[in-house]
């Protein structure tokens, strides 16, 4: 039993490497480019009910006549989150800074206020960890492997996405 049982408790705890993705579209109504980048936390953080869930770090891009319209880089947590915006960010072994970011309607996803800023941060780094409050528990973190999107961010710069 116990040979069976630390194997399984050894896997849940260690990190693995998040899941990335590069996705575009065209909007039929506007015509804008919809570019859409996206990393899975490494680690795992229980959810509202107990749970282990990544976080997800998103990049969104809109491109119309060759000009970026809109950027947005956001992190969607597996929680909610009420009305709190503060978060914690350490970039690779620096020291842990906090800022206000904006929340989701729904309030499980926070916006960077200056992405731009933001991506060029997670361009140049190996390794983000993210924190944030839930509501009525504890603060939550997890890490992303920043690996992962580096080749993401390059293509999408490629196909016109101005950060």
């Amino acid at each position: 039993m116990k040979r069976l049982l630390f194997p399984l408790l050894a896997a849940l705890t260690l990190p693995t490497t998040g899941i990335a993705g590069y996705l575009s579209d065209i909007d039929l109504m506007t015509d804008e480019t919809r570019i859409k980048l996206y990393l899975d936390s490494a680690t795992k953080t229980p959810n509202s009910i107990g749970d282990l869930k990544p976080a997800e770090l998103w990049i969104r891009c809109n491109i119309k006549d060759q000009k970026t319209q809109k950027i947005q880089a956001f992190v969607t947590t597996p929680t909610y989150n009420a009305d709190n915006e503060k978060v914690g960010l350490r970039w690779d072994s620096g020291t842990p800074g906090i800022e206000r970011w904006q929340k989701s309607t729904d309030s499980s996803s926070l916006f960077v206020k200056n992405p731009k800023e933001f991506i060029k941060k997670l361009y140049e780094s190996n390794t983000l960890v993210f924190q944030w409050k839930p509501y009525s528990t504890i603060a939550a973190a997890v890490k992303f492997d920043l690996e992962e999107i580096k080749e993401d961010i390059s293509k999408a710069r490629e196909n016109g996405c101005d950060f």
